[in-house]
């Protein structure tokens, strides 16, 4: 009897549908990542066409109390890599491009109004030193 009242309650519970289960999924439009160990999620960020060369998408997002501006270039509407990948700190200006440094960057999803990718990029100083490492990054935005 007691293994029919155990296998009861084992149906009730797991035939229970949770309230969380029902609500919709909400795509979140972000930039999120870890530099340097720390995780960032930025929801306010500009996309706009390179005014040197509107085949350039330029995407732009500040944090840190505007001491950090991520800014990064994609030719418009291509899935493949990300071109050029900067991080200004305080005018100071740190570069990644597809041809030198160690970075991983693909852009999945570039239409005229969405793009997804992910991001790994490490920037080294003149010593080849790692100062700037970012990691876990994931582009899911729309414009």
């Amino acid at each position: 009897m007691k293994k029919v009242v155990l296998c009861i309650i084992a149906f009730v519970i797991l035939s229970c549908s949770s309230d969380d289960e029902n609500l919709p999924i909400v795509p979140i439009d972000a930039i999120s990542f870890n530099l340097n160990g720390i995780a960032y999620f930025l929801t306010e960020y500009s996309v706009m066409l390179n005014p040197a060369d509107t085949n350039v998408r330029m995407i732009e997002a500040t944090f840190d109390n505007n001491t950090k501006t991520l800014l990064f270039f994609v030719i418009v509407e291509e899935t493949n890599q990300i071109e050029e990948f900067l991080l200004i700190e305080n005018g100071i200006e740190y570069s990644s491009d597809p041809i030198s440094g160690d970075r991983e960057t693909s852009i999945i999803t570039h239409t005229d109004t969405k793009m997804e990718g992910t991001f790994r990029v490490t920037m080294n100083d003149r010593n080849d030193v790692p100062i700037y490492v970012f990691t876990n990054g994931i582009i899911n935005i729309k414009f």
